[in-house]
């Protein structure tokens, strides 16, 4: 049985067993780093120990998953994993989805969306889903019946797309054992306002490996059967299990200002009060964006809320190229000028997570004289350190810059980088040549020098005299770890750590 090389799961090149196969298009499976067993001609065993796609349909959510995060799988891999070894209990969600009612009557997208999701749940990252009606259209022209009628309908669908691309999945038909209600004073429309939420259901669900589909309806104490907003079932729900993401799906995407430009990223600290006074605002979003940004409150830091069409799904999550909304909740990031009032340990303990190396033992009896400032989040998870350093006309030395794992993709170095830009007018750095974060370095300088091993950058310097002499400090400084950390070792060494796309300096 002879060897060949064929494209490999995420792009990869593997050598696969071909057998028989005289090319890889005689065999699609093979172009995803399996091998062919002869007398199994239909089945691919992946060595891989996640073994995460062994069926045709798996294949195809693999296939669909390249081609919608670009053509660099390198990002979309990093996401995975991170969501994968995301620490959480086997009853807790990784995500809690609200499907818009009009996604239901969209069957393409429906499909799409239920191969996505089917997806995410059999890769470790399960899901619990709510859909219902839209409260200002359904509920106007159908009487109870034909509600409640439609809701089993949609659900039934929306189960058996689930299980047709290999998602296992159970009906909440009647979810008043979950969500219990009060009636509004709406007469005949049988509508109501959650009042409690019974999670245990949906935690045995998500135990025995299956997703929950729920229906907006909840329960009256008389046990009458009553309507509820979708999107505050999927924020009760998720205000007791706190997921990782709570995404509220749609046909149209994000959030849309006064110009037609999707608003990216909404620091709820900070934007959420200018963006409440938009003009653009309709009653729905409004609503919405307040109830949000409530919810975020009351989850992790590391939680993130999404307004965006059903069709991103796959690049909202896995890329930074959604076209959806992103609601975050950054932390504090506290500024000291000496060390006495640093956690000293659990700085040490970031940096030295972060670099997967331990630090030089002087590293912080020389970093006490030369520190200018030190920015870290509350729960030092990220943290900048700026030094002064000889020779180099009081321009300040940007020391560390590191965002913890946990941290990553919240906008967190991005609001680090802000709060240094604000204080120093100038800067200098330095990066190992093969460090992956260049580019968003580069993005940031004002000039920038290769010299040896290192490229060096700065802002707010212009003088080629003042440039150049910061280019032989920066490389003339010792190495802060011992040895050097994996970031900056050799191309040519394969690096398979999970902090990967950390900021290292």
């Amino acid at each position: 049985m002879r060897r060949t090389q064929v494209l490999g799961r995420f792009g990869r090149l593997v050598h696969c067993r071909t057998g028989k196969i005289k090319t890889v298009k005689d065999c699609e499976l093979l172009k995803y780093g399996g091998y062919l067993s002869r007398n199994l001609p239909e089945r691919c065993m992946f060595t891989s120990s996640q073994k995460l796609f062994h069926t045709s349909s798996k294949q195809q959510d693999l296939r669909r998953f390249l081609e919608e995060i670009g053509t660099d799988p390198k990002e979309g891999r990093y996401w995975l994993r991170q969501f994968q070894q995301h620490e959480s209990a086997p009853d807790q969600p990784f995500a809690v989805v609200q499907v818009d009612s009009e996604i239901m009557d969209d069957k393409l997208m429906l499909e799409k969306l239920a191969s996505c999701l089917a997806f995410l749940h059999r890769n470790g990252m399960p899901v619990i889903i709510v859909h219902g009606l839209d409260r200002h259209c359904d509920h106007q022209n159908r009487d109870h019946r034909q509600r409640k009628a439609k809701l089993i309908e949609d659900n039934i669908e929306l189960v058996d797309l689930l299980e047709k691309h290999g998602g296992k999945a159970r009906p909440f038909m009647s979810s008043g054992h979950v969500l219990s209600a009060m009636e509004l004073d709406s007469p005949g429309a049988l509508l109501g306002q959650i009042d409690k939420v019974d999670v245990k259901p949906l935690q045995w669900c998500l135990r025995s490996g299956h997703i929950p589909v729920l229906t907006a309806v909840g329960e009256s104490p008389s046990g009458q059967i009553l309507c509820v907003d979708a999107n505050h079932a999927a924020i009760r729900i998720a205000q007791v299990l706190q997921p990782m993401k709570v995404m509220f799906l749609n046909t149209t995407g994000g959030l849309v200002d006064i110009h037609g430009n999707v608003l990216g990223n909404v620091n709820v600290a900070d934007d959420l009060e200018c963006l409440l006074q938009q003009p653009w605002h309709t009653e729905t979003t409004r609503n919405q964006v307040i109830s949000i940004a409530k919810l975020l409150n009351t989850l992790p830091e590391y939680s993130t809320a999404v307004i965006t069409s059903a069709d991103s799904l796959i690049p909202e999550l896995f890329t930074h190229n959604g076209s959806g909304t992103m609601f975050l909740r950054p932390e504090k990031i506290h500024k000291h000028h000496s060390l006495d009032t640093v956690d000293i340990d659990r700085l040490q303990d970031l940096l030295i997570k972060s670099f997967d190396k331990p630090l030089n033992s002087e590293y912080f009896s020389t970093l006490e004289h030369r520190l200018h400032t030190l920015y870290v989040t509350e729960s030092y998870s990220a943290a900048a350190v700026i030094t002064r350093e000889d020779d180099v006309h009081d321009i300040p030395y940007l020391d560390k810059f590191t965002v913890g794992r946990k941290s990553q993709g919240l906008g967190t170095s991005d609001d680090l980088w802000k709060k240094i830009k604000e204080d120093f007018i100038s800067l200098f750095w330095r990066s190992r040549g093969t460090n992956r974060i260049n580019p968003w370095y580069f993005i940031r300088c004002d000039g920038s020098c290769i010299n040896g091993s290192w490229t060096v950058f700065w802002y707010g310097v212009s003088d080629h005299v003042l440039t150049h002499k910061l280019v032989q400090r920066a490389t003339q400084l010792p190495p802060s770890f011992d040895p050097i950390a994996p970031h900056d070792e050799a191309k040519s060494k394969r690096v398979l750590s999970s902090n990967g796309y950390h900021k290292f300096l």
